[in-house]
């Protein structure tokens, strides 16, 4: 196998550990197939390091993964400009649970998780009140 894609396999594992994505044999596979609607085998190359996304699904696997995508591509650079640390709890935990969310819900969580504060708050008054208008 080439040593390119092998070290690519590892810093992808790396960014799916340190997102809370299942461990192998726990769920990872299935994890990334439902973020990135790929393929179990696909997702067994990249896992196993035989073969390279394709640079589409590597800018996405980088923006959910919150990684730069120079580094994990090249592994040049910084992992990322910002800190997991940085994230709340429930931003974690969409992460951890990845695996047992449809597509789109994690794309919505996603998606929610860059929203600022206050727009998060605003949307959650929408939904509620949209909840609340299907029960009358």
């Amino acid at each position: 196998m080439n040593q390119e894609v092998i070290k690519f396999s590892e810093r992808l594992n790396a960014a799916l550990d340190d997102a809370g994505v299942p461990k192998k044999g726990m769920g990872r596979q299935s994890s990334l197939v439902r973020m990135l609607g790929i393929s179990h085998r696909v997702a067994k190359k990249w896992l196993d390091g035989s073969e390279f996304p394709p640079t589409s699904k590597m800018v996405k696997l980088s923006t959910l993964l919150d990684v730069r995508s120079n580094w994990l591509f090249s592994g040049q650079g910084l992992m990322r400009s910002t800190s997991r640390n940085d994230y709340s709890e429930s931003e974690q935990e969409v992460y951890r649970h990845a695996g047992e969310l449809s597509q789109e819900a994690f794309e919505v969580a996603s998606d929610w998780m860059k929203l600022p504060q206050s727009q998060r708050r605003a949307l959650q008054k929408v939904i509620k009140e949209l909840g609340n208008s299907n029960n009358d």
